[in-house]
């Protein structure tokens, strides 16, 4: 809170007073939407419809809203649960700040820090639960990214180095055809579009509005592939020279994992990753009316689960004594070799690189990170098997240094 609204907080509560009273816009009041009971859904009746633009409309859609409004297929957990035993332990990202301080003070729904088989650390925030499923947006594509790895072992996928059309023949001729599936997962695929860190943003106009429609017919007749297909901005540089963050990267990968695998992509994640994890609950997976999956920002689990897939990273791919995904894979994500120089430390972004579909945050692998819109973040220390999963409802000033600063306390422990 700064100290102006700090200030303004003090004198209404002291005056016995709501904070309308003294100017300030009761709609800023609510900007969560909590006197509403967390609504879901496209937006007010009769405004423009939107996914994410109403602030209200976040804590009811980032927790299972957004299954009302897409198609989606469910993901089914096994019969049991692998073990994850509450085991709670001070975490503090300073003398007087806590975990629970930091999680009040930015706006977290859900929070959770663990190492091994331990929780250290969970609560719930706005009236969310440990049985809700939070949508993690961009973490999904780190979902994807482990699933290529266990194609890739395998043999699902020959090569890293493989061109697209040799996997998807419907793209023999396309502009696309001859990208790498490293380029792919690396962000360095060289196709012309603005998404991310970058402007002007021309993503929904080019391809995004094939996977979430338009106004007033939000989520019917989409269709990402005839997107791809349709895609006429070409390349704007020249694959494996330049990072650039965009949804097509993961959409065209998970493309290429339901051809080989001849399976969408949910069925493919169950029998492939989910049940293998002994995940408690079910997860969803959002689909375009055609019922193709959002590779990019369309993946929902309970935060202990999203627990689970961070704690496999962690400790390499191994998880309740077994090897679910290849240990190499995983080494293979944390580092980068010759062809991949467009997306190491630095190179990325100031201060990050990117691998597989995971972010690192140190420049020798140790920190990565699954990292979503809205500050959804699964952090990832592999020298001490720590990660801490957050639940977001929107960037905060200050939010992602005070996460750092708590994720090193716990790996310090």
């Amino acid at each position: 809170m700064n100290k102006r609204r700090f200030v303004l907080t003090s004198i209404g509560t002291g005056l016995g007073l709501g904070l309308g009273a003294i100017g300030i816009p009761a709609r800023a009041q609510d900007k969560w939407g909590e006197s509403q009971g967390f609504p879901t859904g496209w937006g007010p009746p009769g405004a423009q419809q939107k996914w994410e633009g109403y602030t209200e409309y976040h804590v009811g859609n980032f927790s299972g809203g957004l299954e009302s409004m897409f198609a989606h297929q469910r993901i089914r957990a096994g019969a049991a649960a692998s073990p994850l035993r509450s085991a709670a332990r001070s975490v503090r990202a300073g003398p007087f700040r806590s975990a629970s301080d930091y999680a009040a003070r930015f706006n977290r729904p859900g929070l959770l820090i663990a190492r091994g088989d331990e929780i250290w650390h969970e609560e719930y925030r706005f009236r969310r639960s440990a049985d809700m499923r939070f949508f993690g947006w961009s973490m999904t594509k780190s979902v994807v990214g482990l699933l290529t790895g266990i194609a890739l072992e395998q043999k699902k996928i020959a090569s890293l180095d493989d061109r697209l059309d040799q996997y998807l023949p419907g793209l023999q001729g396309h502009v696309f055809a001859d990208i790498t599936v490293r380029n792919l997962l690396n962000m360095a695929s060289g196709i012309n579009i603005c998404e991310s860190f970058c402007s002007p943003n021309n993503g929904f106009e080019r391809y995004g509005f094939s996977q979430i429609g338009y106004s007033p017919r939000r989520g019917q007749d989409t269709d990402q592939i005839r997107g791809v297909m349709d895609f006429r901005w070409g390349r704007s540089d020249t694959q494996g020279q330049k990072f650039n963050y965009t949804d097509l990267n993961p959409v065209l990968v998970g493309w290429v994992l339901e051809t080989v695998y001849q399976q969408p992509l949910h069925l493919i994640t169950q029998e492939q990753l989910w049940q293998p994890l002994g995940a408690q609950a079910d997860a969803t997976w959002l689909t375009d009316s055609k019922g193709f999956a959002f590779a990019g920002a369309g993946f929902s689990a309970t935060l202990r689960d999203w627990a689970r897939l961070a704690l496999l990273v962690a400790q390499d791919g191994r998880w309740n004594g077994q090897q679910l995904v290849p240990a190499a894979w995983i080494a293979e994500t944390a580092r980068h070799g010759e062809k991949d120089q467009a997306s190491r430390f630095n190179a990325a972004r100031p201060g990050r690189a990117y691998r597989n579909f995971f972010w690192h945050h140190s420049a020798d692998g140790r920190m990565l990170r699954m990292a979503g819109a809205h500050s959804q973040n699964a952090l990832i220390d592999r020298k001490t098997g720590t990660v801490l999963v957050q639940a977001g409802l929107g960037p905060e000033d200050g939010g992602d240094e005070e996460m750092a600063a708590l994720f090193r306390a716990a790996c310090a422990l």
